[in-house]
C-alpha cells in the first residue's frame, strides 16, 4: 500500500472533527489540539481547505465550520449511492411510523461510522452522531462482523486481550444468534445482572453470585451491552437498540438500520414487531436496488 500524503491525512482528521461536530465552530488551536497536528501545520493545511471552500472562517470570532464545497460534494455522492438512498428513505419511513430515532451505520476501513441520523418527534436522536467514527475493537461492530467470513472475524476477535477468552466465547455466541434471527437486539444488561444477584441472594448463598458473563439464556458482549438468545413476548426488556443488515450486490453487509434508544422498558412482542418492521424494510431495499439497472 502506498504511503499516505501526510498533509492530506492531516486535511482529512480535520474535516473528519468538523463532520462530527457540525454545530459546533472551532478555532485554530481547538482544531490542532483535538486533531493532534502541531499548529504550524494546521494552519496551513486550514489555509488550503478554506481557499477550496471545505472549510469556512469567520473573521470576527477566527473559528473554522463545514463550507459550502462539502455541500454539494454530499449531495454528488448520494447522486452515485443509490442502495445510501433507499436506506434513507426507509429509516425516514421507520421513524415517523414508530417514532423512535434511528441511524444509518457504516464501516470505512477499521472504524464504524454514523451516515444518517434521523430524530424523533421529541428532538431525541441515537447515541452515534453523523460522521462520528468508534474504533472496530470487540465488542463493537458485532452486527457488521456477524456477516463476514471466519477469516474477518478471527482478525477481529484477535483485537481482544489473549487472556480474555471469556468474551470472545461470549462474541462467537451473540454472532450465531444475530445470524439465526437475522438482527441484533442490544440490551442494558445491568438489570439483568441485579436480577441475578437478587436471585442468588433470595437462595440463600450470595457467595455463590453468577458471574455476569455466565448468566444464562444471555451474551454479555461488554459493560452494560447483552445480547438474549431469546426474546419473551410476554416479558419486558431494556432495549438499547436493534439492528438489522442492508447488504449490496456483492453480498457484503454495507449498512446496520439501527433503531433506538427507547427511553422506557419495551414488550417483547414489540421488540419482535419492531424487528420485523426493520427486516422487511431492509429486504425492500435491497430488492428494489437489485431491481435498478
Amino acid at each position: 500500500m502506498a504511503r499516505p500524503a501526510l498533509s492530506a491525512s492531516r486535511g482529512f482528521d480535520i474535516i473528519d472533527l468538523l463532520v462530527a461536530s457540525p454545530d459546533r465552530r472551532m478555532t485554530l488551536s481547538e482544531i490542532a489540539r483535538s486533531a493532534q497536528i502541531n499548529v504550524a501545520s494546521c494552519h496551513a493545511v486550514l489555509g488550503v481547505l478554506v481557499e477550496r471552500g471545505y472549510l469556512a472562517r469567520d473573521g470576527g470570532s477566527r473559528t473554522f465550520s463545514l463550507g459550502p464545497m462539502l455541500s454539494a460534494a454530499g449531495h454528488a455522492a448520494l447522486a452515485c449511492q443509490p442502495l445510501l438512498v433507499k436506506a434513507l428513505d426507509a429509516a425516514q419511513a421507520i421513524v415517523r411510523e414508530l417514532d423512535i430515532p434511528m441511524v444509518i451505520s457504516t464501516v470505512i476501513g477499521e472504524d464504524i461510522v454514523g451516515v444518517a441520523s434521523i430524530e424523533d418527534s421529541r428532538g431525541h436522536g441515537t447515541g452515534l452522531r453523523v460522521g462520528e467514527r468508534r474504533a472496530l475493537i470487540p465488542p463493537i461492530g458485532t452486527p457488521f462482523v456477524a456477516w463476514s467470513g471466519d477469516d474477518a472475524i478471527a482478525q477481529w476477535l484477535g483485537r481482544i486481550p489473549a487472556d480474555n477468552a471469556e468474551l470472545k466465547e461470549e462474541l462467537l455466541g451473540g454472532i450465531a444468534t444475530i445470524r439465526a434471527r437475522g438482527f441484533e437486539v442490544l440490551l442494558h444488561s445491568s438489570e439483568e445482572e441485579n436480577l441475578a444477584s437478587e436471585l442468588t441472594a433470595l437462595a440463600g448463598d450470595p457467595a455463590k453470585g453468577a458471574a455476569p458473563h455466565a448468566l444464562r439464556g444471555f451474551h454479555r458482549l461488554g459493560p452494560d451491552m447483552t445480547l438474549a438468545d431469546t426474546i419473551e413476548a410476554g416479558r419486558l426488556y431494556n432495549v438499547t437498540m436493534i439492528a438489522a443488515p442492508i447488504f449490496d450486490r456483492h453480498g457484503a453487509c454495507v449498512y446496520n438500520l439501527c433503531l433506538g434508544p427507547f427511553g422506557e422498558l419495551v414488550s417483547g412482542a414489540k421488540v419482535l414487531d419492531h424487528a420485523d418492521r426493520l427486516l422487511r424494510a431492509c429486504l425492500s431495499v435491497m430488492r428494489a436496488d437489485r431491481a435498478s439497472p
